[in-house]
């Protein structure tokens, strides 16, 4: 049995735009955001995945192992 999930998506070009909405863009550029998983900074350069968490926004890194993590919902176990 095979299980069908929606993945949403924000291309490269909109994505300074996306962050700016969110309020996010100057706190991500300078580096104050951390891997909801393995607790590295996060900035443009490695975002690997925005997701909501505990009633807020989180980041990961684009660590495989971290956006893995994210996808399939075992970000709570790791942090939890």
């Amino acid at each position: 049995m095979s299980k069908t999930i929606g993945v949403k998506a924000v291309h490269d070009s909109d994505l300074e735009n996306l962050l700016k909405n969110l309020g996010m863009l100057d706190e991500l550029v300078a580096g104050k955001f951390k891997c909801a998983v393995c607790g590295c900074p996060v900035d443009l350069d490695n975002l690997g995945s925005i997701f909501p968490q505990d009633g807020e926004i989180g980041v990961s890194c684009d660590n495989n192992k971290c956006v893995r993590a994210v996808t399939t919902g075992e970000v709570e176990s790791i942090n939890g």
